[in-house]
């Protein structure tokens, strides 16, 4: 029965073409807004979700701040926002294995290398062993610094592949360089250090760089660091919680043992502060999500209008074949069969609306996020409820019509010019 209502209902949209895809169109603009906006929203949420990730999921910052931004901050008061290494120290004790480094880093300046006549410009980095694990950093060739070298500030130093080809050309070995010295020019006082590894250089976005003109860092032990500035200032530090950790959670525990190991510090003008970046990602696509949502929710108001074009289709339709529908019942049609045969027709209607909305939609929204320059993300889930939604149209605005044509007496039907 199902079958024969769908045949009956392609035969009478074959015969009224037009009428039909006009009647479709409205659910076409809505079921393509819908996907397209969609695979946008969803696109840009991957892509910053993505590069929020690049900074490490499981990092959690750690920082003092005055709970009065307005107040004046004494020598004193400023002595007071900052981390001794001891504080982090007892830190990374108290937590164990549940904590898989503390990244700390200092400036040292920045200056150039110059090698047989080619100059590159670099950033002079220290930095603690937890560094290289909060900042991903991958060690291509050599090691990374010794406890040694933390220890004493050993004038050690870590360059990028892109340093290498800076200075030596793309045909040049980094391992090369392994164990020999490079003379740094810091605002004229130079740096001596000797080369113990080589880190893979990329640019933000996680693109390789190709401009010969970028500048560099280069790490050396953060003591070391220290050393050349004369200062061991820790104002932040970023604290990396083991795989298998919630870095949220952590980050409230590593608050509060903070908060009550340096209370007295601390009194009642300063607060330690303490967030993770998966809090932060969670927070940012849980925000994206929400205005994808809203906004495809305004693009399915078209949904709502191509609705109700339906409905008034269908009774123009029923309209016309009035005497159709008596000669049916004349031949002994329940009325179940006559009010499925029209629901059956404008479910059909929409959903060929639907399909054709969602292949639109698709191309659309692909071809937008390629010239925002995002990976294309499509949402399968708009799409099963872009097909849902058109076929549970057809029934609520298609009911109202069938209604009325299986209620209708067959002898008026048949009477009816």
């Amino acid at each position: 029965m199902i079958k024969e209502n769908c045949k009956l209902a392609i035969i009478s949209i074959k015969a009224n073409k037009m009428r039909a895809f006009l009647t479709m169109l409205g659910i076409i603009i809505g079921v393509c807004a819908v996907i397209a906006i969609m695979t946008v929203g969803n696109s840009m949420t991957a892509d910053v979700k993505k590069q929020l990730e690049g900074y490490g999921v499981q990092n959690i910052t750690i920082y003092i701040n005055p709970i009065d931004y307005n107040a004046e901050l004494s020598e004193a008061d400023n002595e007071n926002m900052q981390f001794k290494p001891e504080t982090l120290h007892k830190l990374s004790e108290k937590f164990g294995k549940r904590i898989a480094g503390v990244s700390v880093e200092a400036s040292a300046g920045s200056g150039s290398v110059i090698v047989d006549g080619k100059k590159a410009n670099v950033d002079v980095l220290g930095t603690s062993a937890g560094y290289y694990k909060a900042n991903k950093i991958k060690i291509l060739n050599g090691n990374n610094f010794t406890e040694f070298d933390y220890e004493q500030g050993k004038n050690t130093a870590i360059i990028s592949d892109k340093f290498v080809e800076q200075l030596y050309g793309k045909e040049f070995k980094p391992e090369n360089l392994l164990g020999k010295e490079l003379e740094i020019n810091i605002d004229d006082n130079y740096l001596n250090v000797t080369v113990v590894g080589v880190y893979e250089y990329k640019m933000e976005g996680g693109m390789k760089g190709s401009n010969k003109n970028i500048t560099t860092t280069v790490y050396v032990p953060l003591k070391s660091a220290w050393n050349l500035t004369h200062s061991q200032e820790i104002y932040e530090a970023t604290v990396v919680a083991a795989d298998g950790e919630n870095a949220s959670v952590l980050a409230e525990e590593v608050k509060n043992y903070l908060s009550e190991l340096l209370a007295n510090n601390l009194g009642d003008r300063f607060t330690v502060e303490a967030y993770s970046n998966q809090s932060m990602i969670e927070e940012n696509t849980k925000t994206m999500n929400q205005m994808t949502m809203a906004i495809s929710m305004i693009a399915a108001i078209a949904l709502i209008v191509g609705g109700i074009g339906v409905m008034n289709i269908m009774t123009v339709s029923i309209t016309e074949r009035t005497r159709e529908i008596g000669t049916r019942k004349a031949l002994g049609a329940p009325d179940g069969m006559i009010m499925l045969q029209f629901i059956s027709e404008a479910i059909i209607i929409c959903l060929i609306g639907g399909i054709i909305g969602i292949a639109l939609g698709l191309i659309l929204g692909n071809v937008a996020v390629h010239f925002m320059g995002y990976a294309p993300h499509v949402s399968f889930a708009s799409i099963y409820m872009s097909v849902g939604f058109s076929m549970a149209i057809g029934v609520f605005f298609g009911y109202s019509p069938a209604k009325h044509a299986a209620n209708m007496n067959p002898i008026d039907a048949l009477r009816y010019e």
